[in-house]
């Protein structure tokens, strides 16, 4: 989306003539469907990831919290603007987003500005969110002098919440005008690849061949517990197959939990799973134990989101890594 919001009737007039005059857009980088650019602005710096969380201020920051936040995860955009007209001021470009965004739905969390933000004209309040990428190598900085950075901040959410974004005006140090970065998320499911279907002993030695590990998610455990479930049995018989037919190799068995309960009573459980599959390997299919060693990550490694029982459910696992010898 190339074109740009109106400047404000009234509000310097000719402005105006300026959209679709700014300087063309850095390659690749194009504006979110939802937040559309204001008039004469180009992209200088545009990220994008496929998956994260982000956690967009709703409120002044003291000096040491933010007085609220909202959290969401999907698709990260981060983008930085800057205009052929320096004379456009922050709140002039404030205004236009504001009323930009309530056309479309967007409910306004959070506007402010100044001092009102945080301290120092509002560079603790920019500072401390960690919300921008700080755009090109050439902008995006606060302006040096606490009297010119003129920091306008808005925090919007779509109508029907799937869209949370922080945006940001101010003057820029190292060129004319102003500048304006962007940090928005819309909300996704995290895709996986994992597959759910037992893997043979092929697809565990190529992943190990590849990737010096492999998850296996067919070794289930009693609840709270580092008792093996018997329909664990076939994924056991496959590692042991493994082993029995790569005579060489060796392994590290690492369990791997959720984020439910602490930190040590985790720790804990893990590794308590993982000497279970070498006891169980060793035990059942005569497996050397030379060629097998427990270890537990307890919380440590997820694959997925703890926030859902899906994403749970896959970090609960046990991984082989592959060990010299």
């Amino acid at each position: 989306m190339r074109q740009g919001l109106a400047i404000l009737s009234g509000v310097a007039t000719g402005v105006l003539a300026l959209a679709g005059m700014a300087a063309a857009d850095i390659d690749g980088a194009y504006d979110h469907p939802e937040i559309e650019r204001v008039a004469g602005s180009s992209i200088v710096y545009f990220s994008r990831t496929e998956f994260d969380r982000l956690t967009v201020p709703t409120g002044a920051y003291d000096g040491d919290t933010f007085e609220s936040s909202e959290t969401l995860e999907g698709e990260v955009l981060k983008l930085s603007y800057t205009f052929e007209n320096p004379d456009i001021s922050t709140l002039q470009i404030k205004r236009n987003y504001i009323d930009a965004l309530e056309a479309r739905g967007f409910e306004i969390l959070y506007a402010d500005s100044h001092d009102a933000l945080g301290s120092g004209a509002g560079r603790a309040f920019y500072n401390a969110s960690d919300l921008f990428s700080r755009g090109a190598r050439d902008c995006c900085r606060l302006a040096t002098r606490s009297g010119n950075r003129d920091l306008r901040y808005i925090a919007a959410r779509s109508a029907d919440g799937s869209v949370l974004a922080g945006i940001a005006a101010f003057n820029e140090r190292r060129v004319p005008g102003p500048a304006v970065e962007i940090a928005v998320v819309t909300s996704a499911e995290m895709g996986t690849e994992m597959e759910h279907r037992p893997l043979t002993a092929g697809e565990m030695e190529t992943g190990l061949i590849e990737e010096g590990r492999i998850a296996v998610q067919d070794i289930l455990f009693e609840f709270d517990s580092a008792r093996i479930l018997p329909e664990s049995s076939d994924a056991l018989a496959t590692v042991a197959d493994l082993l029995t037919d790569a005579g060489d190799m060796a392994l590290l068995v690492v369990g791997h939990t959720d984020n439910t309960g602490s930190y040590d009573y985790n720790l804990s459980l893990s590794m308590a799973r993982a000497q279970a599959v070498v006891d169980y390997l060793t035990g059942q299919h005569g497996i050397a134990g030379e060629r097998l060693q427990a270890a537990g990550a307890g919380m440590m490694a997820p694959i997925a989101t703890n926030r859902t029982d899906e994403g749970r459910a896959l970090n609960r696992r046990v991984e082989l890594v592959e060990m010299a010898r």
